[in-house]
């Protein structure tokens, strides 16, 4: 009778597999530092997904005006990512259509391209949803560009559901 061999019937991983796994265990999420402003600027600029790219003011204001909702994502000394939220104040009426306490929104997040699907965007939000837990924050909302299709799918592995569409319709002039 002749013993399988070890790890018979497993499949080896790939490169990217070992890439994400490592990545995945190297990455460090933690609270925004005045020092990762510029890594901050350059990965705002080339991959946040919005009408406007945040300048150094916004992000300058982003960590003064809420710094326990700022978090980066480092790996190997490097800012990989970054998320920034921020509570909201609607009114009593809207949050008790809402059936909700406190309200808090996703800001921006934004993932180096080379770093995507790795984790990392899962991580940055799992730490700013418990700093919004900690301060009573029962509601968390978004927008997402209707183009971005894979931020559109992570936000609904996460809990998203839709609430609403933003539509617009050019007109000649």
């Amino acid at each position: 009778m002749t013993m399988p061999q070890r790890g018979a019937g497993v499949k080896p991983l790939t490169i990217h597999q070992r890439n994400v796994r490592e990545t995945a265990v190297k990455t460090r999420v933690r609270k925004f530092e005045v020092g990762d402003l510029d890594q901050v600027l350059v990965l705002a600029d080339r991959h946040a997904s919005w009408d406007t790219t945040p300048t150094r003011a916004d992000i300058e204001g982003f960590h003064s005006a809420n710094p326990e909702f700022f978090f980066v994502a480092e790996f190997n000394k490097k800012i990989v990512g970054f998320v920034y939220g921020k509570e909201l104040s609607p009114p009593a009426e809207t949050l008790d259509k809402w059936k909700s306490r406190k309200v808090a929104s996703i800001e921006t997040l934004g993932v180096d391209e080379d770093y995507r699907r790795r984790g990392i965007a899962t991580s940055l939000l799992t730490a700013l949803f418990e700093a919004f837990k900690q301060k009573g924050t029962d509601l968390v909302t978004l927008s997402v560009p209707a183009a971005e299709l894979a931020a559109i799918k992570l936000y609904g592995k996460m809990g998203f559901e839709p609430r609403a569409h933003f539509l617009w319709k050019r007109l000649d002039a």
